[in-house]
Order: structure tokens, then C-alpha cells, then sequence
């Protein structure tokens, strides 16, 4: 489910829960200071809910901030690679999930002089030029 469908049903959540019945619709445009029309084509799909009306829903009917946009799905969260990992990285003893952090921490660690080295070697060969 993308951004805009998890707005969208978002949205149909609150018209449900607060504004049942005949009228909703015109109700809740109201609440939101937009025509009725515009918020029925929000809830239908035919207007997308994009990020400037999202957080003037949420602020005009004082949702927390980025409650429309809902909780990422999970693989939307992660990689299929990044899930692999995380499953076999359950898959090991804690004396070998330490290693692994410890492996990953000193692996980082000879990254970073690496990169500051090079950092320092081209920042001085720019100075000679």
C-alpha cells in the first residue's frame, strides 16, 4: 500500500469515526476548511492526499503529527537483503552475534581511518596545486 492509499484510508477512518452518517462528508470538509467536493475526491482517489494537506488535516483535527501517513508497511521498511540478514543474524548464539558487532564495529572503525586519510591526502595535495 503506497503513501497516498494509507492517507486515503486514513482519512475514511476519521469521516467513519466522527462524522457517521449522512452529511459526513460535508461535516468533516468543514472541520477541514475545504469544499466538500475537494475532500470527497480525497476519500474516492481521485485527488491525491499529498504532504501539505496531510499535515493540515492532522492539524486542524489535532492528530499527532504524521498520523495520516500510518506505519510503513515492513517491506517497505527493509530490504529483502536487510530482512535476510536480520534473520540469520537471529539465527546465531548471542557469543556470535557479539563477534559479528564486534567484526561490523572494527570494520567501520578501519572505514572511517581510510577515509580520513584520503581526506587528508587530497585535501593536501589541493593545497600544493
Amino acid at each position: 500500500m503506497d503513501i497516498y492509499a494509507r492517507r486515503r484510508m486514513r482519512l475514511e477512518q476519521i469521516l467513519t469515526e466522527r462524522h457517521p452518517g449522512r452529511g459526513g462528508r460535508s461535516a468533516l470538509a468543514a472541520r477541514l476548511q475545504r469544499q466538500p467536493g475537494y475532500v470527497s475526491r480525497c476519500l474516492n482517489g481521485s485527488k491525491r492526499i499529498g504532504e501539505a494537506f496531510a499535515r493540515h488535516v492532522e492539524l486542524r483535527l489535532q492528530l499527532p503529527a504524521f498520523w495520516l501517513d500510518g506505519l510503513p508497511e515492513p517491506d517497505q521498511m527493509l530490504s529483502a537483503r536487510q530482512i535476510d540478514l536480520l534473520r540469520g543474524f537471529a539465527e546465531l548464539t548471542v557469543e556470535q552475534q557479539d563477534e559479528v558487532l564486534s567484526a561490523m564495529a572494527e570494520t567501520a572503525r578501519r572505514n572511517r581511518l581510510v577515509y580520513e586519510h584520503l581526506a587528508r591526502r587530497r585535501a593536501a595535495e589541493t593545497a600544493t596545486d
